[in-house]
């Protein structure tokens, strides 16, 4: 929901993270922009002249607050974040998240990630290398979705339903993708692997099948929603099993 920050805290909890935008970066940008100006305004000569210099200002003013910007301006707390990064304050809490993506990218030979958050009521927030610290941001965005959802994934495996994570679900009996059935007894691990090439980094998630040399299913990172939540519900899921076996024996 949109709200004014003011009140926020309290209901947010403790605050774990405060980030302002990458200051070098903004920098950079609201230099390139600015000779971007001159150019733009000799060719007003030409019809595109009046458009490039007004994006051209316009991006050289936006670059130059984030690199003035003395305030953070996005803040993660227990139990939801607020977004600051426009005149409007934007609260969103943990619960009612509905997707998050997180995409491991390359950028000149620097890794990076790219964050997308999608709430239950449609809207979308982006955190990008725009931002200072953005893997901090990252591994404590989806901590704090795990520990705010998984309890409601177990409570809804337990009564028998399955948890989707878009073409996979997770199910009592086991793990289903279209007409493909993998049962808990013949899972074998589920495992992260990237492949690099000069331009690109490539990150999946690979699961394999018990005495199966080939995956059972490799699907890839960046349109993998809520990955965290999924490696953690698993792996509750198998000590679980690990439990009923142990059960079983007596």
């Amino acid at each position: 929901m949109n709200s004014s920050a003011s009140f926020a805290p309290q209901a947010l909890g403790q605050l774990l993270g405060e980030f302002n935008w990458h200051k070098p970066k903004a920098k950079r940008l609201f230099v390139v922009w600015c000779l971007m100006i001159p150019v733009s305004l000799f060719s007003w000569l030409f019809l595109i002249g009046i458009p490039a210099t007004v994006l051209a200002i316009h991006f050289a003013r936006r670059s130059w607050q984030r690199w003035r910007s003395p305030q953070p301006v996005v803040l993660l707390y227990e139990h939801g974040l607020i977004d600051q990064r426009k005149s409007e304050s934007v609260i969103v809490f943990y619960t009612d998240v509905e997707i998050l993506l997180v995409a491991i990218i390359w950028l000149g030979g620097i890794t990076g990630c790219l964050c997308t958050l999608q709430t239950k009521d449609g809207r979308k927030l982006q955190f990008d290398e725009h931002l200072a610290q953005i893997k901090d941001l990252s591994y404590i965005l989806q901590e704090q979705m795990v520990r705010e959802q998984l309890p409601n994934a177990i409570a809804t495996y337990r009564q028998g339903l399955s948890i989707d994570f878009k073409h996979l679900a997770v199910t009592p009996d086991g793990l289903v993708m279209g007409k493909k059935h993998l049962p808990w007894h013949e899972f074998d691990s589920a495992t992260v692997i990237q492949s690099r090439t000069r331009k690109y980094i490539h990150t999946f998630i690979e699961i394999k099948q018990r005495g199966q040399q080939q995956f059972w299913a490799r699907l890839d990172q960046k349109t993998f929603p809520n990955m965290a939540l999924f490696f953690a519900l698993l792996d509750r899921i198998q000590n679980l099993e690990k439990r009923d076996d142990t059960f079983s024996q007596f």
